[in-house]
Order: structure tokens, then sequence, then C-alpha cells
């Protein structure tokens, strides 16, 4: 039995799918990364790959809008760097809200993106130092206006 096309209204004001399942499917993902359990859940994903100082980290951070990676001649970034993009809306007053989060930190917020990639350096040389180099991620969250909305 074929399904019926869904007509969509003109006139509608509903918000666009993806900003009422996005949301939901980030926070699952960050359920599953606390549990540790693979999700079923098929979630849009975009992997960087490249050798040493090809330019990964400034891709992630030209989605982002914002410089928030460690840099330096060494090897600066790692592990892998899980990223939620969170699209916001700009405020009443024209301004933007901007903000990093962490699993590791429930419920602070960075606003300041320099403090982001201290965070993330620290993160990442507690992790050096644990020894856990083969399997650790870094879950976070990077909200933006600008931030793309992936299908």
């Amino acid at each position: 039995m074929a399904e019926e096309p869904v007509q969509e209204s003109s006139t509608s004001n509903a918000a666009p799918l993806g900003h009422l399942v996005i949301p939901m499917a980030n926070r699952l993902q960050d359920i599953f990364a606390q549990i540790g359990s693979q999700s079923t859940l098929e979630l849009p994903q975009v992997a960087v790959v490249g050798s040493q100082s090809s330019g990964k980290s400034s891709v992630l951070e030209a989605l982002v809008g914002r410089d928030f990676l460690p840099r330096g001649s060494d090897i600066c970034t790692r592990r892998p760097l899980v990223l939620q993009l969170l699209q916001t809306k700009r405020k009443a007053d024209g301004a933007e809200e901007e903000y990093g989060e962490f699993l590791h930190l429930p419920g602070k917020r960075f606003s300041d993106f320099s403090d982001i990639r201290r965070e993330i350096q620290v993160f990442f040389d507690l992790l050096l130092v644990a020894a856990i180099m083969k399997t650790a991620t870094v879950p976070s969250t990077m909200a933006n206006p600008t931030v793309p909305l992936l299908p």
C-alpha cells in the first residue's frame, strides 16, 4: 500500500522539522554517550580526517564560525572531537547567543571561546596523563546563530 504524500501548507507557521528533531537527537546522543551505548539512531554526521597539520581543526572552526581549538606546532587536537552544532536564535536586541558546553561539566556554559580552547586543552592533557587515548572522545556542543543545520 503506497503512502500518501504529506501536503505542506504555504501559510503554516510551523517550524521546520529540523528545529524540532535536532535538539531531541542531540539529547539522545548525549544520553548514549554517557551510558556508553551505541545508538541505532541515524544522526547527521561529518567526519574530518587527515594527516597532522592538514587543516582538520580549521574545517571544524569554519563550521562553528569561531576559533576555539588548541593551536601550536605540536599535535594539539590529539583525540576525536565530537561536536554537536546547535543553531541559536538572535535575541530581540540583535545580540547573538554563543556558547560551548562539555558533557564532563554538566550545566556549565562557556561564552568566551578562549576559555573553551583552554578547557579542551586541559581535557586532552588529562586524557594523555590517564593513558586512555585509544577510546576517549571529547563530547561538546557549540551554539551559534550561524552554524549550519545539517540534513
